[in-house]
């Protein structure tokens, strides 16, 4: 997967010891004008969570994102209201809701 040319991981370590990751790939479509960034994988370690390690790999991905010439950077937030805490977080860090996310399992 990493050897795609679309796909960058973002590793963020403690002690070197890794402690979160964030997973782009890039994705084209025409509502957004072109090329633009999806977050596949974005976790912490439950240990690590609340330390600012997540906006930390979300600036990351920000700053990778305008260097590939991506103007929009996209998550899926899970189901709600199950995961409330999870789509706050995203939207405490500069996220929008746009709408829902639907997947069809092949």
């Amino acid at each position: 997967m990493l050897a795609d040319a679309g796909v960058v991981a973002v590793i963020a370590s403690a002690d070197d010891e890794p402690v979160g990751i964030v997973v782009l790939n890039e994705c084209t479509a025409i509502y957004a004008g072109g090329r633009f960034g999806y977050i596949s994988e974005l976790y912490v370690r439950p240990g690590m969570r609340s330390k600012g390690i997540a906006p930390h790999l979300l600036e990351v991905a920000s700053r990778e994102s305008r260097a590939r010439g991506w103007k929009r950077l996209e998550v899926g937030a899970p189901g709600q209201p199950k995961w409330k805490r999870t789509l706050d977080f995203y939207l405490r860090n500069g996220f929008e809701e746009v709408g829902p996310r639907l997947c069809r399992i092949i």
